[in-house]
């Protein structure tokens, strides 16, 4: 017992003098101001949101896509099979763009602006089976493994978000600097229409 006091005081004062002393009046919060944090993880569907919004159209993307959860092909008068890659132009279509017009996931890996990591709002193009199948999704955030957490159509036959294994994402792209320019358009369009319908 008296070891571990002992090493607790120790460690107390240590702590003590590698703290830093401020100088009168100086501000702790001033030895941080130009530092940016990392990049923020979702915790909830209003940070991904929140942090979407960040980039014009991803917010379009992540709210389309999160606003279909649950639903089935059938129900979104898509096709019932390997229905992933339409539900991805389903979605950007919704948002007020024009999509890759492809049934095949692979085909979003040419979409735009390819990223070196997760970020809310980009397409994640995962591998799935032969070299020619994939799967496609929009990104929300990620698991503490830096796994990523996709809303995409046909998972369990309905539009759901899981985390899939960062080993089989081929690659996450952002919309074309084009297609987000529309969707803002949408968007705005869209939050302009009750106002001139009154």
């Amino acid at each position: 017992m008296k070891r571990s006091i002992a090493i607790l005081v120790t460690c107390a004062v240590a702590a003590g003098i590698a703290t830093p002393s401020y100088a009168a009046g100086e501000k702790r919060e001033e030895r941080f101001a130009n530092t940016t944090p990392g990049e923020i993880i979702a915790r909830s569907r209003t940070d991904a949101a929140d942090i979407a919004a960040q980039v014009p159209g991803a917010a379009g993307v992540l709210l389309e896509a999160l606003r279909w959860r649950g639903r089935s092909a059938k129900q979104l008068g898509l096709p019932t099979q390997l229905w992933c890659a339409d539900f991805m132009n389903f979605v950007i279509n919704k948002a007020g763009a024009k999509g890759t017009k492809s049934r095949a996931a692979r085909s979003f890996l040419d979409f735009g602006k390819k990223l070196d990591g997760p970020r809310v709002g980009a397409i994640a193009i995962m591998s799935r089976g032969g070299p020619n199948s994939g799967h496609v999704g929009v990104v929300r955030g990620t698991d503490g493994e830096g796994n990523p957490i996709v809303v995409s159509g046909n998972h369990g036959l309905t539009v759901r978000q899981a985390v899939y294994p960062k080993a089989k994402v081929l690659a996450y792209v952002m919309p074309p600097d084009y297609v987000l320019e529309e969707m803002a358009a949408a968007a705005r369009a869209s939050a302009m229409a009750p106002a001139n319908a009154h």
